[in-house]
């Protein structure tokens, strides 16, 4: 469960609109959540190559 920020009534966390009010929740794409770990793989990635020269 979660709470609407628009009317502030308890609705279940799979809904995409609020059934009383019509606020329709924000809810983060997979193709975002795919390109934020490949952003962090590359900005990791010389981090990796400085460690492996230094040992």
């Amino acid at each position: 469960m979660e709470e609407c920020p628009s009317c502030a009534i308890e609705v279940a966390r799979r809904l995409e609109v609020c059934p009383y009010c019509g606020y329709e929740f924000p809810r983060q794409s997979g193709r975002r959540t795919l390109m934020a770990w490949v952003m962090a793989i590359l900005l990791a990635w010389p981090l990796f190559e400085v460690i492996k020269l230094i040992f």
